[in-house]
C-alpha cells in the first residue's frame, strides 16, 4: 500500500531516519557479519537504512519499495553508491531469484500490505538458507483487531503475533533474539529470524 503524503513527510524526516539507523545497527548487533552479504531492505521508502548499510558495511544492498515517488528519491540519494540498487517493488511478489539474501530487513511495513503473509512467502523464497530476517514491527492486539477490521478495506494487514509465531513456526525460523513490548492496542516486536 503506498502512503500519503503526511506519512512520507515524516518518514522522510532525518529524525525518522537515524531511529530506524539506529534500529538496524541494534538488531544487526546480535549478529557475526559477513563481510561478504547481500542486503534487502522490504519497504526502504527514500532509502536511508539501504544506504547506510552499503556505505558502512560495503555489503551488496538492494532495496524495494511499492511506491515509485520514495524509489526515485532512494535513487537520487545513492547515485554515487556502486554497491546499491533501488527498485519499484511490490513485496509479495519480489523481482529476485530464490535465495540470493543473506539477510533481509523489514521495519513496520508488514502492517502496511493487506496480504502479508504472502510478503513473508516472498521473504522466505529470496533469503538464504541460514540468512535472517531482521524484523520491526506493529501487531495487532485482540482488541485492535476488532478495530482493524473495520478499517481493512484501505489495505491495512492485521498482523497479529499469533499468525506471525505460526508462520515463522510452519518454516522452521529459529529465533536470534526477541523483543515485544505491548500496549492495551498494539504489540511492538523487533527480532531476528533464521531460517
Amino acid at each position: 500500500m503506498k502512503l500519503g503524503k503526511i506519512e512520507k513527510w515524516f518518514l522522510n524526516k532525518e529524525s525518522h531516519s537515524i531511529k530506524i539507523i539506529n534500529q538496524t545497527e541494534k538488531l544487526l548487533n546480535y549478529l557475526d557479519i559477513n563481510p561478504n552479504s547481500n542486503f534487502l531492505e522490504i519497504g526502504c521508502g527514500s532509502g536511508a537504512v539501504s544506504i547506510h548499510i552499503a556505505e558502512r558495511y560495503k555489503w551488496k544492498v538492494a532495496g524495494a519499495d511499492v511506491d515509485e515517488e520514495q524509489i526515485i528519491l532512494a535513487k537520487d540519494k545513492s547515485r554515487n553508491i556502486k554497491n546499491i540498487t533501488f527498485l519499484e517493488a511490490d513485496a509479495t511478489n519480489l523481482p529476485f531469484k530464490s535465495q540470493v539474501f543473506d539477510l533481509v530487513l523489514s521495519i513496520n511495513v508488514l502492517h502496511h500490505i493487506s496480504n502479508w503473509l504472502d510478503a513473508l512467502g516472498e521473504i522466505d523464497r529470496v533469503l538464504k538458507k541460514g540468512g535472517c530476517l531482521l524484523l520491526v514491527e506493529l501487531l495487532f492486539t485482540s482488541f485492535s483487531k476488532l478495530i482493524g477490521k473495520l478499517y481493512s478495506k484501505q489495505n491495512y494487514g492485521i498482523t497479529t503475533k499469533a499468525n506471525l509465531d505460526a508462520f515463522m513456526d510452519k518454516n522452521n525460523y529459529k529465533i536470534i533474539y526477541y523483543n515485544l513490548s505491548s500496549s492495551l492496542l498494539w504489540k511492538n516486536i523487533s527480532a531476528i529470524y533464521r531460517k
